[in-house]
């Protein structure tokens, strides 16, 4: 079942304008081609370009998620300073909510990127990417022992 098709340095076309998606694949198929024997074959290609968008799809979250958290920062800094009146109370409170609503969109950045960690980690275990995965691999098989001669048999004790 090992496919003629090696997998290749060559770009994917899939991952073409995706930069960090590009570096990936390129940084592991060099790993890939620097073991000894084959771990992934071509029929791993789409599962891993599909793994490369997703960690490239990870940071694009991470990023969100820093400016997220910033305007949640500035907004709670100056909704901090303020010393509302009875007349303000209202734009106060619409404020407030607007503070609140960056915090549940954090939360659920955070927890987008937790089940984007998660698939990735599943993804990475298929591709031998993991310690785990990688001591699952069958070692190389040891060259079968010849037989052994009668005389080798004698002396050692196994012909009596």
């Amino acid at each position: 079942m090992t496919p003629r098709t090696a997998l290749t340095k060559r770009l994917p076309d899939d991952l073409k304008g995706h930069k960090h998606a590009s570096a990936a694949w390129r940084r592991l198929v060099n790993l890939y081609n620097g073991t000894k024997g084959t771990i992934v074959t071509a029929f791993d290609a789409d599962l891993l370009i599909k793994y490369c968008l997703a960690e490239e799809e990870l940071l694009e979250l991470f990023k969100l998620r820093v400016e997220i958290k910033e305007l949640w920062t500035s907004h709670n800094n100056f909704l901090s300073k303020m010393r509302p009146k009875s007349a303000d109370l209202k734009d106060y409170f619409n404020a407030l909510a607007q503070a609140n609503a960056l915090l549940q969109r954090f939360q659920g950045m955070d927890a987008r990127m937790d089940n984007k960690r998660k698939m990735i980690i599943t993804m990475a275990q298929s591709l031998y990417l993991t310690p785990r995965s990688r001591a699952g691999v069958a070692p190389p098989e040891k060259p079968p022992e010849k037989p052994k001669s009668e005389m080798e048999g004698l002396l050692d004790g196994d012909g009596e």
